[in-house]
């Protein structure tokens, strides 16, 4: 066995050296050169990997024999390759999102030489029995394979491979063509690894956001509870400076108790952790109006006169009752919490055709229309003067987009700088009509 091995391993090397030496002295046909610009004028026109890809696929049959042809994505730590797209002429068993350890596979040594590495995926299984992927691709009939680094500069973004069903069906001119190819897709590679890191970055913080959120959530709530009974006299009478206090804290505490919550809606939206669970409920009954009993404090404290603009209205709507009452609390509270001192707020229900419209309207300096495009977006808050100490997380809004967008629906804003501020939600009376992604 240790005979075979040695062997094995002395052939891959002779051959690797043997085919970087020719690939030096190979030379692009006319007709080659042809193909070549051709594929490299598709593969660039691409606006995706997944369509330079299949331009390379379509193309590079002129050039190279080719039933399969995948681009991996080399990790940071240089020890995987993660495939980041596949294309075959038949049904390929690996597919995008197989991941490949390179110590030790024929990745490695395209990797380290920089020169396209060609071997038998069958004869590379027998000779190392723990390597996944070459017994992936002999048991998809791959008897030739060439593998070649994607580079940018001086650094190395992954791998392109390329495969037949015929044996010994390669030799360095195939690779040299196949390493060409290869530079047509250096752009779509570091777009790819770019958005990797994105990901993986967002991933984390996300997690970590839902952790704290989650260790925050339960502790402040019962901070909340206690100052409240405390407020309300269960331990004792206090006096007016001691209400005073403890009223400043229960603010700190519910505006953290509602911080929290909004970090875990997010947490939970961006992670595609949210179920719909649609029922069919009475919207202004069962949605709007306990929102506005939860509030009713807030509405108390700022002097707000409400106006309900759906009195008597039943409405049978079918949607998530307890997702859009996020929605709800947050248009209202916002319209409460950046209105005016003793202004109106006003809610307003339109009906149609199997749809309806909600709006939430406040007197208030409201927006402006530079303003007005960044207020779904995460973390966007207003910059006005007289808004500033009205503390938001900037999430709110972010949230119920997500809500709605769940919901087939429309959110939309408007205001008159200076006088008013409207928010518009449009959706379908029945969640079951429409295609929730």
């Amino acid at each position: 066995m240790i005979i075979i091995l040695f062997v094995a391993l002395m052939y891959h090397a002779w051959r690797g050296h043997a085919d970087e030496k020719a690939m030096k002295r190979s030379e692009f046909t006319p007709e080659e050169k042809d193909i070549l610009t051709g594929i490299a004028g598709s593969v660039s026109a691409a606006e995706s990997l997944e369509g330079a890809m299949d331009a390379l696929f379509r193309g590079i049959g002129a050039l190279v024999p080719c039933e399969r042809l995948d681009a991996g994505l080399l990790e940071e730590d240089g020890r995987r390759v993660v495939l980041q797209s596949v294309r075959a002429a038949y049904g390929p068993a690996a597919a995008a999102g197989e991941t490949i350890d390179v110590p030790g596979s024929f990745y490695q040594r395209a990797l380290e030489t920089g020169a396209p590495f060609i071997s038998d995926p069958a004869e590379h299984w027998r000779a190392f029995e723990a390597l996944d992927l070459s017994k992936l691709l002999a048991e998809e009939g791959i008897r030739s394979h060439i593998v070649v680094p994607i580079s940018s500069g001086s650094a190395v973004l992954g791998t392109l491979s390329c495969g037949s069903r015929g044996a010994g069906m390669y030799d360095a001119h195939h690779g040299t063509l196949v390493l060409e190819a290869a530079k047509m897709l250096s752009f779509q590679m570091e777009k790819a690894q770019q958005a990797d890191r994105i990901e993986k970055n967002y991933r984390a913080y996300m997690e970590m956001l839902s952790f704290v959120s989650h260790e925050l959530k339960s502790p402040i709530s019962s901070i909340v509870t206690l100052v409240q009974t405390m407020v309300d006299g269960y331990y004792g009478k206090m006096d007016e400076k001691q209400r005073e206090i403890l009223g400043r804290i229960l603010k700190k505490a519910e505006y953290l108790n509602a911080v929290s919550s909004q970090y875990l809606s997010l947490s939970r939206f961006e992670s595609s952790r949210i179920d719909v669970q649609p029922k069919l409920v009475d919207f202004m009954d069962d949605i709007v109006e306990p929102v506005i009993d939860i509030l009713l404090p807030q509405i108390a404290e700022r002097k707000v006169a409400l106006e309900r603009d759906y009195s008597g209205t039943v409405f049978p709507v079918r949607c998530d009752p307890d997702l859009m009452k996020i929605v709800i609390m947050n248009l209202v509270g916002n319209g409460i919490k950046y209105g005016n001192l003793n202004g109106r707020l006003r809610i307003s229900l339109v009906k149609g055709f199997k749809k309806f419209s909600l709006s939430v309207w406040n007197e208030g300096p409201g927006f402006t229309e530079q303003e007005r495009h960044l207020l779904f977006r995460k973390f966007s808050r207003l910059k006005a003067a007289e808004l500033i100490e009205r503390k938001g997380s900037g999430i709110g809004l972010y949230v119920s987009w997500k809500i709605v967008q769940l919901h087939c629906g429309r959110i939309a804003a408007d205001s008159e700088h200076g006088a008013w501020a409207r928010f518009t939600v449009d959706l379908p009376q029945y969640l079951d009509l429409c295609i929730v992604e």
